[in-house]
């Protein structure tokens, strides 16, 4: 019921009952028979009867009502009072939008959360949209107008306004529109609350999520009870357990077992004191395998300092476990044949050493080294000579003892550490099966390769009292076993070290040599067997030392070859052939070439064409009387680049031999590229003669191989005549050797040549 309504029912309740008081009471009056004076005074007294009445009718309904609304005040004030004690523990901002009018009050809290200090009416109306985030603009108008349209039951919208000093934060909006009776809209109230430290809060959470699932590493979270509330997916996948197989659970489901009680309770103890515990774990997966995790393990209190969970993080650890042994066996172990490496072989040569020194015996070692190996890896390829190494190392390492050490130094070297012997007598039948193991050729690539090894042996503490000298020594033996020929083994002893230190101090001397003109050149006729005459020399390096006196090639030239000074050696040589080759013509001496010994290294660097055709060009010599020697080591086992470096000298008109033939590993399908004109017999099957019939075989077959290829064939080291003839018979057209001429000074040889009358041209 309206106000004006209740107050219209009252009033005419009032004036019905007062016409009735005064109607009725003076109808009463008049029936009494009152005299008209008593009656004026009853009317007085009834008048004052009736404001008193009403007077005290009046009275009392005001202070009811007085009471009643200052109850209701009260209430209202309490009700207030509550309503802002809400507000303000909830941090709520309260508004009060009047859409006809556009004012929009709110409360002090909403105030300090957009930034405003000024009290009274704030007009959002018109800033609302300008205070509203580019972004969520559209969202918040489209919320704001699907309620005023009646379409949702509440305005409710989250997003961010612009806070006069800090920028834009989030806000969350909500409220409710009053509505007039035809359903319009003209308020809207609600509460405006300040959320950004929730979307903070939430986007770290999200963010956290990420993390959570997308580690690689495992993440367990547990209660206090330690019960598996939560894994990621990194747990599963390392462990091959599903989330729902293990929530519940305890831990100690992914125990391996190889850890004892003592370990656990060092890890709860370290948890109870320090509140965190890492360290490597080995556990076991759910099909089984043991694996190893680094683990580490927090706990989390809450608010009171109780304890909340347990966080355990950890990582498989497996592929770095097997990166570190792979790295340690590397680091240990030749990558090759699996051998212990240089490294290792010394860790246990000291070891072994220590050992002999307490217990009175004695440590053997034998240095190995491969025969020609090189020639062998050069002409079959790298990925053949290494197939070649691991078969010999496997079968060194199984006709060697479970307690001796095979080593491999690297390249073709190995070492064999023999422990607990007593004397070098026990080395031998060590050294012996050594050099059985290379009895039976190897398969390699479809190909039966034959090999030898030779072997240098040192014993502690005989040769050294530490691994170096051992080792040296036995390198130093080493020489001494090839010097003899190869496929065999020699004993180190201390003319070994001072050879050693005789071809150090050659090396030295070495330099000084060549640029101080101590290189001297000697020449050994080479005959023609048919005639006898002389048809060409060739040119052999001297050293004239002056302490040592005048020193063969033999002598000096490996000594050059290892300490890379065959360059010098070689240009020397060219040149003073050359030169001494075009006074001879020019003292009309009727020969046919000038042979100069072309060392490998000289045509592995490339520098040989360009030195060639300088050295004809300074000398004026003519390209068809020089001939280049190539052992036929050097000429197998050079490249295809080399290859054509040997076509350009052919070019040149120079014409190229191949020296020693028959002591090397020769392919005829390479001897067949090569492009020579000479063979040139070795002496090793000369010198035996008519007398050895194998040596003659051998000898025959390459007369008969020459010829066949169209080549010149010279034989080297004749001594006899009987040699001769019967190198003549066989068809090799000339010959070199003792039987002829030592090598002689160039005045020497000239006199030899002025002896034979046919071989000056005039």
């Amino acid at each position: 019921m309206s106000s004006n309504r209740s107050a219209w029912q009252i009033t005419l309740i009032y004036l019905v009952v007062s016409a009735l008081w005064i109607l009725l009471s003076d109808s009463a009056l008049t029936w009494l028979g009152f005299s008209i004076e008593l009656l004026q005074r009853l009317q007085t007294v009834k008048g004052l009867v009736f404001i008193s009445v009403t007077a005290g009718l009046i009275f009392y309904l005001t202070r009811s009502h007085l009471r009643r609304r200052r109850q209701q005040e009260r209430e209202l004030r309490i009700s207030e009072q509550r309503f802002e004690l809400a507000l303000a523990g909830s941090e709520d901002g309260v508004w009060d939008w009047h859409l006809n009018s556009g004012q929009v009050h709110v409360s002090e809290q909403c105030r300090r959360m957009l930034g405003f200090a000024d009290k009274g009416a704030l007009e959002l109306a018109g800033k609302w949209a300008e205070l509203l985030h580019p972004d969520d603009s559209a969202t918040a108008r489209q919320a704001l107008r699907e309620h005023l349209a009646g379409t949702s039951s509440r305005f409710h919208s989250v997003h961010r306004l612009r806070h006069r000093q800090e920028g834009f934060r989030w806000y969350e909006a909500s409220g409710r529109a009053l509505r007039d009776p035809t359903g319009k809209p003209w308020r809207i109230l609600g509460i405006l609350r300040d959320v950004t430290a929730q979307k903070e809060s939430e986007e770290r959470l999200r963010q956290a999520a990420v993390v959570f699932d997308s580690t690689t590493e495992g993440v367990v979270i547990t209660d206090a009870h330690n019960r598996i509330l939560n894994v990621n997916q990194a747990f599963c996948q390392i462990t091959g357990y599903s989330a729902d197989e293990v929530i519940g659970v305890k831990p100690s489901l992914l125990k391996s077992g190889w850890h004892d009680d003592d370990f656990y309770q060092q890890m709860w103890q370290s948890l109870q004191q320090d509140k965190s515990w890492q360290g490597e774990v080995w556990n076991r997966r759910k099909n089984g395998e043991i694996y190893p995790q680094w683990q580490t393990i927090n706990t989390v209190h809450d608010a009171d300092g109780k304890l909340s969970h347990y966080v355990a993080v950890f990582a498989d650890i497996s592929k770095i476990k097997r990166s570190e042994q792979k790295i340690d066996f590397l680091a240990h172990n030749d990558p090759l044949t699996r051998l212990p490496n240089r490294l290792l072989l010394n860790e246990r040569l000291e070891n072994a050493i220590q050992r002999a020194k307490r217990q009175n015996e004695k440590v053997g070692l034998i240095f190995i080294d491969l025969d020609r190996f090189k020639a062998v890896n050069d002409s079959l390829g790298h990925s053949a000579g290494d197939d070649l190494l691991r078969a010999a190392a496997q079968r060194m390492l199984a006709r060697s003892r479970e307690q001796d050490t095979l080593a491999r130094l690297g390249g073709d070297e190995f070492v064999l550490l023999v422990d607990d012997i007593q004397s070098a007598d026990d080395l031998i039948p060590v050294a012996k099966r050594l050099l059985a193991c290379f009895d039976k050729p190897f398969d390699i690539d479809h190909q039966s390769l034959h090999l030898t090894v030779s072997l240098g042996i040192s014993l502690y503490p005989d040769d050294g009292n530490d691994a170096r000298a051992l080792l040296t020594h036995a390198d130093t033996a080493l020489t001494l076993a090839k010097d003899s020929g190869r496929n065999t083994y020699a004993f180190y002893t201390q003319a070994l070290t001072l050879h050693a230190r005789e071809r150090i101090a050659l090396e030295s001397s070495l330099h000084q040599a060549i640029s101080g003109r101590q290189l001297r050149v000697y020449y050994q006729p080479q005959v023609d067997l048919s005639s006898g005459q002389i048809i060409g020399l060739e040119a052999l390096v001297r050293w004239q030392h002056p302490e040592l006196g005048l020193l063969t090639p033999d002598r000096f030239l490996p000594v050059a070859v290892n300490a890379g000074l065959m360059a010098g050696i070689d240009e020397f040589v060219l040149n003073q052939a050359c030169l001494q080759m075009q006074r001879w013509l020019d003292a009309g001496f009727a020969l046919q070439h000038m042979a100069v010994n072309m060392s490998g290294s000289w045509l592995e660097r490339g520098q040989v064409v360009e030195s060639v055709k300088l050295a004809l060009a300074r000398n004026g010599l003519h390209a068809r009387f020089l001939e280049l020697e190539l052992t036929e080591t050097e000429a197998m086992r050079h490249s295809e680049t080399n290859l054509q470096r040997l076509d350009d000298l052919r070019q040149l008109g120079i014409s190229l031999a191949i020296d020693d033939f028959g002591t090397g590993y020769s392919s005829l399908m390479r001897l067949k590229r090569l492009p020579v004109n000479r063979l040139k017999i070795d002496r090793g099957f000369v010198s035996e003669l008519p007398q050895d019939q194998n040596d003659t075989a051998i000898a025959r077959a390459i007369i008969a191989l020459g010829l066949s290829l169209n080549m010149a064939l010279t034989a080297e080291g004749v001594e006899t005549r009987e040699q001769a003839e019967l190198l003549a018979d066989m068809g090799c057209q000339n010959a070199q050797g003792y039987l002829y001429s030592r090598p002689l000074p160039a005045t020497e040889i000239e006199e030899l040549l002025q002896q034979q009358p046919s071989c000056v041209t005039r």
